[in-house]
């Protein structure tokens, strides 16, 4: 009975009902899509035992900012010196690859080399088979593997009898000992894992188990103690680093500092601390939504309150006109519920489409039973919330007032109310408009950012040979020679590491300038520098600026002097305000016979490009390809085709030279860009979206607070018209009292927005958490757009007739 009523009372309120509707399932809507997005990316346990307790560990460079990778030394000294690990090992800072052969037609697989204990640090055991053993890592161990679950069932169709079999890896036999379960994936992208110490041993020529302790690759991945936070790593691993370097003198130094990133944080990226803000941003949206509907229903509940005194001297209780309050705001929401859910369902195709693709199991978001039941819960929650002040309102009824038409006092408690619903509804909505200033602005400033190359109709891929006959770089340029005689291919050239290919990750050099020793002092008073390999033809495939001398020529071969040329960074730290083209410095390099020193002559400047980072300027420093023995085989062309034309065309005349050829990782330089920019992307349209909404909402509140007052002083305006007084006067009235609670609402929003900005920084890019031109924005279009909606309606004020107002009282 209860329900039937309400619901006919909702039937005669469409325009209640629809406004109510609408609001909720908006809000609801928006927090089920980003918890559906939480729960699959962060929420849903990872196969990683306490993972929280898992740190990730490297140096950085005198500036803090670099990445500076570690060797096994590292992990044999702070283990034997540190108490803050219970347990820790290595993994290689990024994935390497490898030829996987007769299974087919050859591929490239990625893999991570780690130390023996590197799984069992994160307490995570194979679903088939074993984990690495002390013995498999060590030099010249047998060769042994232990596969993804996802190349499991990819790459050998999820036959149990994989273990113990063999795949051949660069030519070279691999036993396969193990299958990890599903949705173990450390570090992303891994196919398998080896144990690291015999292929770093194998690196040099002859093989030396030395090199575990020179090449820096490797991550410390460490298990903390139960009773200390991760933050005490770093303060025991500098600690330890200071003390050896005193007792040691002669002792190689590594980096400036230690940087500690906790595991989920490198497992999930940016796109952690953008979710959490975000579900944050809904919630208060979801505050918003409930403060309107709030709004709404007492402006009901006061034009109903003589109705309601009507069933109370019927002999009706109070508990049941509570009742029937209650099921109207039930109704309410569990409608909105509905459509939000329905809502929600486009909402996450948004955020699959609009978040970085290397997100763990972003791609596994979905609208699945937990998140109904979180909707559900969020629709119960808004029922109390919402239903909370008119309750009061409604069951506070005096009988005989409602009776006698007491609807002056009652209007007025009314319009207190809402005017406080309004303010904290203004001060949200300030508070969300502040956050998607502040992205927006630092989207816009990414935008605008130089990175340094023009990436448009370039296309990447990567190039490789199959035989080893010839040196992969003299085979490389008899391939870009033939790419470069094909139509509507305008550039073409290749790269060591492209740019944004590895994030942080990149090979630093140290050098000698013309006329320092050849000494560890010299190394260490000069910067280290990112060493890139070039071809002829890659700097004016992706149009980087030429700052002063020349680019790379066919001439700059193995028989020729060797030549060099540098970031405008670079030019400007090593020899400021001089010419840096003909000077002179003497780099070490990596070779098969171990570090070779070698001088070179600058020959040219160039613009800084961003390989790291979006926001991160290295100082550059570029071999000629024919002159070094590492692969440049990030091949970039600049054509009119479309990239799979493209890579089609390369495919074909590298196996023209070489059958075996592999060309992958076929992209284009502006999906390079975007998936860098992705996080940001993502974090602009949902905060944006938020803000407009939230701010819609509040300023639709204070537009029918202003109505509503309006309408219960009309007899005033009436009295004070028919007296003489200007309807200025009234319009002035008017827009002062919403005035006041305006200027509240912005008080309080810039306020808490100022402090809460500060939780924003790792998704700002170029400007401050409290960036001036962002405040004043917002306070620009937040005045606007109050002004209309007071206005609007304040107008109504001034078309009263005093004549038929004064006869109706």
């Amino acid at each position: 009975m209860t329900l039937r009523l309400a619901l006919r009372h909702l039937r005669r309120s469409p325009g209640y009902t629809i406004a109510a509707v609408m609001t909720f399932a908006l809000a609801i809507g928006a927090n089920s899509a980003i918890f559906s997005a939480v729960h699959a990316v962060l929420l849903r346990p990872l196969p990683i035992q306490e993972p929280s307790r898992i740190a990730v560990v490297w140096q950085t460079d005198a500036g803090g900012q670099g990445v500076v990778e570690l060797t096994y030394r590292h992990l044999r000294e702070w283990t034997e010196s540190g108490r803050t690990f219970t347990s820790a090992g290595v993994m290689a800072s990024h994935n390497w690859n490898a030829v996987l052969t007769g299974r087919g037609e050859p591929f490239r697989i990625w893999f991570n080399a780690v130390s023996a204990n590197f799984l069992d640090t994160l307490g995570v055991r194979p679903l088939l088979g074993r984990a690495f053993r002390a013995e498999d890592d060590v030099m010249n161990a047998h060769s042994v593997a232990v596969l993804n679950y996802g190349t499991w069932v990819r790459r050998f169709g999820s036959d149990p009898r994989v273990v113990g079999s063999t795949m051949i890896l660069d030519g070279n036999p691999t036993e396969i000992v193990g299958v990890m379960p599903a949705g173990f994936d450390v570090p992303r992208g891994a196919e398998f894992w080896v144990p690291a110490a015999p292929i770093v041993a194998a690196a040099s020529t002859p093989p030396t188990a030395e090199n575990l302790d020179v090449f820096g690759v490797f991550y410390v991945v460490g298990r903390v103690r139960p009773d200390l936070p991760v933050g005490a790593v770093r303060a025991e691993i500098d600690g330890i680093e200071a003390r050896l370097n005193r007792e040691r003198p002669g002792r190689l130094k590594w980096g400036a500092g230690t940087a500690v990133t906790p595991m989920l944080d490198y497992i999930f990226g940016p796109v952690r601390g953008a979710l959490q803000l975000l579900w944050i941003a809904v919630a208060v949206l979801l505050l918003i939504a409930c403060a309107n509907v709030a709004g709404l229903l007492l402006t009901r509940v006061s034009r109903r309150r003589h109705e309601d005194a009507i069933r109370l001297a019927l002999g009706a209780g109070r508990a049941a006109v509570a009742r029937l309050w209650a099921a109207e705001i039930g109704v309410v929401a569990l409608a909105g519920g509905v459509l939000g859910l329905i809502a929600a369902a486009g909402l996450v195709r948004a955020i699959v489409a609009l978040a970085p693709d290397d997100v763990p199991r972003i791609a596994e978001t979905t609208l699945n039973a937990p998140v109904a039941l979180f909707t559900f819960a969020v629709v119960a929650l808004v029922a109390l919330i919402t239903g909370l002040m008119p309750l009061r309102h409604a069951r506070s009824t005096r009988l005989l007032d409602a009776i006698e038409g007491e609807r002056t006092t009652t209007g007025r408690q009314t319009v207190r109310a809402r005017s406080v619903l309004l303010v904290a509804q203004i001060a949200l909505s300030v508070v969300l408009l502040v956050a998607a200033g502040l992205v927006v602005r630092s989207f816009i400033v990414l935008r605008q950012t130089d990175l340094g190359f023009t990436a448009d109709r370039v296309v990447s891929l990567t190039v490789r040979p199959g035989s080893t006959e010839r040196p992969p770089n003299v085979w490389l340029r008899d391939v870009l020679a033939r790419i470069r005689a094909q139509p509507g291919i305008e550039a073409a050239g290749a790269v060591y590491l492209r740019p944004l290919l590895l994030g942080p990750i990149g090979d630093g050099v140290r050098v000698y300038l013309e006329g320092q020793p050849i000494a560890r002092e010299s190394a260490d008073a000069n910067p280290t520098l990112n060493h890139q390999i070039a071809t002829p033809g890659y700097f004016e495939t992706l149009k980087i600026p030429l700052r002063s001398g020349r680019y790379f020529t066919e001439s700059d071969s193995a028989d020729h002097p060797r030549v060099a040329i540098v970031g405008e960074s670079t030019a400007k730290r090593l020899w400021p305000g001089r010419d840096a083209v003909g000077r002179r410095l003497t780099m070490s390099t990596f070779t098969r016979g171990g570090p070779r020193l070698a001088e070179r002559t600058i020959v040219g400047v160039v613009a800084d490009v961003r390989y790291h980072a979006l926001g991160e300027v290295q100082l550059d420093i570029y071999d000629p390809a024919l002159q070094v023995s590492l692969p440049a085989d990030n091949v970039v062309v600049r054509t009119r085709a479309e990239a799979g034309a493209a890579a089609n065309m390369v495919r074909a005349i590298a196996r023209e030279l070489d059958r075996g050829a592999i060309v992958d990782e076929v992209t284009t330089m502006d999906a390079v860009i975007g998936r860098a920019e992705a996080p940001w992307r993502l974090a602009t349209w949902m905060f944006v979206l938020f803000g407009a909404l939230a701010f819609a909402l509040s300023a639709l509140g204070l537009f029918s607070l202003v109505a509503l007052e309006v309408a219960y002083r009309r007899r005033e305006f009436a009295i004070r018209l028919a007296l003489g007084s200007p309807g200025r006067a009234i319009l002035q009235d008017v827009l002062l009292r919403a005035g006041w609670r305006v200027a509240l609402g912005l008080a309080a929003g810039f306020a808490v927005a100022f402090a809460a900005s500060r939780a924003m920084r790792s998704l700002l890019f170029g400007i401050a958490p409290d960036d001036a031109p962002t405040y004043a924005i917002v306070l620009a279009i937040v005045l606007a757009a109050v002004t209309i909606a007071a206005w609007l309606p304040a107008r109504r004020a001034l078309l009263t007739d005093p004549h038929i107002v004064l006869r109706e009282s």
